[in-house]
């Protein structure tokens, strides 16, 4: 008996052992899997990350996508290398391995053609991202298959090997009766060291099968093949707890910025379209934010571009911390940020909140940066689509812009007219100099007691064809906006300066030019070169610059250089709309002016308030007192001229002396010319 209880017991260990050998083996196979997994894993982080750097215009080397090549190609030899072994084939079965093998062969493809279009087309990119992602969906699914497979088998082996392990211990019991201390303490021991450990380790197996992990795996220091068993079950679970922490990982990156944290254009696209939908059925009104942040480019060249990350994150916590919870912020890309705000009770939701980001705004002033930001906002209307909504809150952010910036404008059809008008204009602008649509006025300036004209300012005038007069303030701005200033003005410098060498010498002539020009280095010898061809004296040009607009900025050093060179040829540098600006006292200490021009709002205004004369007296007085001569615009009245005289302007212009004309053979006198 005991010989036979010997051999049972030997038979007994021999399946066991086989079954171990079993599972190990299989274990073997998932680390297989694991290490592919982590294989690709890694490519897909790679692909992603090099395509949206060529997404974003960055310059990605070649010798990156060479080595993005060959690491594609090293995943599909081992793939197939993998899918191809008689032992992960045994153990898996070979529909699944073929299954996998496709999906791997699929999924290298076209990763493939998403790095061609990367390098020669990355406007394509965004195309061709659906079908690179649902080939790794594939190639994920058929391998969480394989896994499920092997997993099962595993499961399988340790629940048969349990299950004639107590079969065969029962049968020792049953014909051991004369050796029963034997037998109960083989019993024990088995118990003890085998079947216990296989039993949790297999309940162990259950878990990672629905998700769950409420213990240890038992025997990890055995040295023994349960000890292996259980060492390759707990490598298992790590990686399958990596492997859902990368999948959360990967799926928040996809929806999510990296910089600031929020939502993505992927994201705000997909819930603008759901809240439209969802808006049809409860009758709610979609509201969509267009922000962009004022001068961000200053802050990156001031601060470099980590300080410019550090103010873009400043932002979306600004935004974050005005919006609802269930309000959605996202950062559409660059300096461009977006909200969606959903509420019965609008525009009264977008104005409170329009209110408490400007007012946030206000007091957020870290690093000595203060946040500047236009805001645009479209409310949605039945059956409108998002894109079309998110185009109507940009119209109205460039509106914002354009009325002078760190403001809000809401949409409506009104700014919808003016933005075709807008485009429409700058269409024909472009050809306005070539069909001589364009034309030069000249206003005479005199002196304020001779009333002797010593000067003429040359103003720019559009005649549009189909739409007659086109006032300066409304095409000079879309010509700048356009790039179209450059052309225009140096057409309008070569014109005034024809005209002006056909007058007396004495009269001088002023040009009042863009703010942008002035920007420009090559200004000076642009207008030096003209002067020379039309043989007019550099002493007698005045050239205007608009001090609230051109010496501001992040380009004051290069205006203050271009004025300085100007001067240095001989021309008289004036500050136009003297008042306007919130700098001008700072300017006139940076540069040296030789005129002072009184705009024509305080003048208009100068008998019917008292602020506005004493403006008008204050300026005169600091220019008397600089030792410039003084101008003032937009004289009408008799009784302001008078008054300009008293208080010892220098100079006038205005209808009052003479209106612009084409040619000075069509000027005529004033009735102030006939004193």
């Amino acid at each position: 008996m005991a010989l036979a209880v010997l051999a049972v017991g030997l038979s007994v260990s021999n399946k066991i052992h086989k079954a171990d050998l079993r599972i190990t083996s299989l274990t073997f196979a998932l680390g297989r899997e694991d290490r592919l997994e982590k294989l690709q894993r890694q490519l897909r982080q790679e692909i992603g990350r090099l395509t949206r750097d060529a997404e974003r215009g960055t310059k990605v080397p070649d010798a990156s996508w060479n080595d993005l090549h060959k690491r594609i190609t090293e995943f599909k030899n081992r793939s197939q290398q993998t899918g191809q072994s008689p032992d992960y084939r045994s153990q898996l079965g070979s529909e699944a391995a073929q299954d996998e093998k496709r999906a791997s062969t699929v999924f290298v493809m076209v990763s493939d053609q998403l790095i061609e279009t990367s390098r020669s087309n990355p406007s394509g990119i965004k195309a061709a991202m659906p079908r690179f992602l649902s080939a790794l969906t594939a190639l994920e699914t058929s391998r969480s298959q394989a896994r499920q497979e092997l997993t099962s088998a595993i499961w399988k082996a340790a629940d048969k090997n349990r299950r004639e392990s107590r079969r065969d211990i029962i049968s020792v019991l049953l014909g051991g009766l004369v050796i029963v201390a034997i037998v109960f303490g083989m019993t024990v021991w088995l118990r003890q060291r085998l079947v216990l450990p296989i039993s949790t380790v297999a309940a162990r197996l259950r878990e990672f099968r629905v998700g769950e992990n409420h213990g240890n795996i038992p025997g990890l220091e055995r040295a023994d093949e349960l000890g292996d068993l259980a060492r390759g079950l707990n490598e298992y679970r790590n990686a399958v707890e990596s492997r859902r922490t990368a999948e959360r990982r990967a799926e928040f990156l996809a929806n999510h910025d990296m910089l600031t944290g929020l939502a993505n254009r992927l994201l705000f696209e997909n819930r603008l379209s759901h809240e439209l939908a969802r808006s049809a059925r409860t009758g709610d009104i979609v509201a969509v934010f267009a922000i962009d942040l004022d001068a961000f480019k200053a802050i990156n060249d001031r601060l470099g571009h980590a300080g410019g990350d550090r103010v873009l994150k400043r932002t979306a916590q600004l935004l974050s911390s005005c919006v609802r919870g269930d309000d959605l912020v996202a950062r559409i890309g660059g300096d461009e940020f977006a909200v969606i705000q959903v509420a019965r009770a609008q525009p009264a939701a977008t104005e409170a909140l329009i209110s408490r980001i400007f007012k946030m705004a206000s007091t957020s002033s870290d690093e000595g940066v203060a946040i500047k930001m236009s805001v645009g906002v479209a409310l949605s209307e039945p059956g409108q689509a998002g894109d079309e909504l998110h185009e109507l809150a940009d119209l109205a952010l460039y509106r914002a812009k354009a009325d002078g910036k760190n403001t809000a404008r809401i949409y409506n059809k009104h700014l919808k007219d003016e933005e075709s008008q807008r485009v429409r204009l700058a269409r024909d602008l472009e050809n306005a100099v070539s069909a001589q649509e364009l034309r030069l006025v000249f206003q005479p300036i005199a002196d304020t007691v001779s009333l002797e004209i010593v000067a003429y300012e040359a103003l720019l005038r559009w005649r549009h064809p189909g739409l007659g007069e086109i006032p300066p303030d409304v095409f000079i701005p879309i010509a700048e906006s356009s790039g179209l200033i450059g052309t225009i003005g140096s057409w309008m410098i070569d014109q005034a300066l024809r005209a002006a060498s056909t007058w007396d010498s004495k009269v001088s002539l002023a040009i009042n030019l863009s703010p942008i020009q002035f920007r420009s280095l090559s200004l000076a010898s642009e207008i030096c070169d003209a002067a020379l061809r039309w043989r007019v004296a550099f002493d007698r040009l005045e050239l205007e610059v608009t001090e609230s607009a051109t010496l501001l900025g992040f380009q004051r050093d290069d205006v203050l250089a271009t004025l300085e060179k100007l001067r240095e040829y001989g021309a008289k540098i004036v500050m136009d709309d003297f008042g306007t600006g919130h700098s001008s006292l700072s300017n006139l200490k940076d540069f040296t002016f030789d005129k002072i021009k009184i705009d024509r709002s305080f003048v208009a205004t100068m008998h019917s308030h008292a602020s506005s004369a004493s403006i008008v007296k204050a300026t005169i007085g600091l220019g008397k007192s600089l030792g410039l001569t003084i101008v003032a615009e937009g004289v009408e009245t008799e009784d302001q001229l008078s008054a300009l005289c008293r208080w010892g302007c220098d100079q006038v212009q205005g209808f009052l002396t003479g209106k612009p004309v084409e040619s000075l053979a069509d000027a005529k006198c004033s009735p102030a010319f006939n004193k």
